[in-house]
C-alpha cells in the first residue's frame, strides 16, 4: 500500500507569522522561499495587535497596493494550526474572522500562486505605511537598524549633506543570506545598486540611526517618495551569529542589469573597505572588473 501523499502550499504571511513575530513559531519547520515577497492589497493596523490584509481591486473598491511579506511551503497540518489562529472555518463560513484565498505574490523569482488570509472585518483600521507590519512596529521606535550595501556605506555624501551626526553609530558588518549585489536601478549615466532575492550573499555596514534620518534624510535620497527603492525590513546576521531585522532599501522596478558609472563603485568600494569580508571585497573587484573599468579600486 503506498504511503499518503502529504499536500503543500505555499502561504504568503505579513502579520504575526513573519520572522521574529509571535506567532511564528506555528509554521514550525516551514521552509522559508521568499522574504521580500509582495501581494496585491491593504494592510491595516486592527488596533488588536495585529494587522489585516483586504483585499484590492475594482469589485472590492479599495484603491490598488501592496503588502509586503514571506512565503512558506506548508503541510496541511500547519495550514490547520494556522487556520485556528486566523478563525477560519471554511470558505465561506459566517464565523470567519479571515478567508483564506488564493492569489499571486511578487518574488524576486517571478510570481508565485499562494494562499493568504484576508478580512474585511476592519474596516476603520488605518492603513500601514508601505504595507509592512514589520516596518510598521520597527518605526515606533526611536531607533532602528539600516543595512547599507551600496553606496550608502560610504559616508562621504552623509558629510556632504550635513547628516553625518545620524549615522556615527555604525555596529558593524552584516551579511544577508538569500540575496545578491545587482544594478538593476536604470539611472541616466548606468546602474544603480539593488538586492536581489535569487540567492547568494550580500555584505554592508549595519547603522543604529533615529527614526527621523529616515525621513530627514534617507527618503529623499533613495527615491522612496517616487517609487523608486522602497524600504523593507531584511534579516542581518551579524559577525557575533546573532541575526536582527534591519531597514534596508530595494529597487521597486527592476531591469536588466546595467553596468554602473565608475564614480558610484569607487563609492561601494570606499564604504566597503574594511568592513566586508576579505572574499566579499575581491568579489566586488570582480564584478566592476566586468564591467571593463580596469582602474577601479586602485
Amino acid at each position: 500500500m503506498k504511503g499518503l501523499v502529504c499536500m503543500e502550499h505555499r502561504l504568503f504571511v505579513y502579520g504575526t507569522l513573519r520572522r521574529g513575530e509571535r506567532n511564528h513559531g506555528l509554521l514550525g519547520s516551514s521552509r522559508c522561499e521568499a522574504f521580500l515577497a509582495r501581494a496585491p492589497g491593504v494592510l491595516v493596523d486592527t488596533g488588536l495587535g495585529f494587522p489585516a490584509m483586504k483585499e484590492t481591486g475594482a469589485s472590492s473598491g479599495e484603491t490598488p497596493g501592496m503588502v509586503c511579506g514571506e512565503i512558506y511551503r506548508v503541510d496541511k497540518a500547519t495550514l490547520a494550526r494556522i487556520d485556528i489562529l486566523e478563525d477560519y472555518h471554511g470558505p465561506g463560513d459566517p464565523r470567519n474572522l479571515y478567508e483564506r484565498v488564493e492569489m499571486k505574490a511578487r518574488t524576486d523569482r517571478g510570481e508565485m500562486d499562494v494562499l493568504a488570509y484576508v478580512s474585511d472585518r476592519f474596516r476603520d483600521g488605518a492603513a500601514i505605511c508601505f504595507g509592512d507590519w514589520k516596518l510598521h512596529r520597527m518605526l515606533r521606535e526611536p531607533h532602528v537598524l539600516y543595512f547599507a550595501y551600496g553606496s550608502c556605506m560610504d559616508d562621504e555624501r552623509f558629510k556632504k549633506a550635513g547628516v553625518a551626526d545620524w549615522f556615527r553609530d555604525m555596529v558593524g558588518r552584516g551579511t544577508v543570506h538569500g540575496c545578491n549585489l545587482q544594478f538593476t536601478r536604470q539611472a541616466s549615466d548606468g546602474g544603480r545598486a539593488d538586492m536581489v532575492e535569487t540567492g547568494g550573499v550580500t555584505e554592508g555596514k549595519l547603522y543604529r540611526i533615529p527614526v527621523e534620518a529616515l525621513e530627514g534624510y534617507l527618503y529623499g535620497r533613495e527615491g522612496v517618495r517616487l517609487g523608486i527603492y522602497r524600504p523593507a525590513v531584511v534579516p542581518v546576521r551579524l559577525d557575533s551569529g546573532e541575526t536582527a531585522d534591519a531597514l534596508t532599501f530595494v529597487v521597486v522596478d527592476k531591469r536588466p542589469e546595467t553596468a554602473p558609472p565608475e564614480w558610484y563603485m569607487e563609492e561601494i568600494l570606499r564604504g566597503a573597505g574594511g568592513t566586508v569580508s576579505e572574499s566579499y571585497y575581491e568579489a566586488l573587484l570582480d564584478r566592476f572588473f566586468s564591467f571593463g573599468y580596469q582602474g577601479i579600486g586602485k
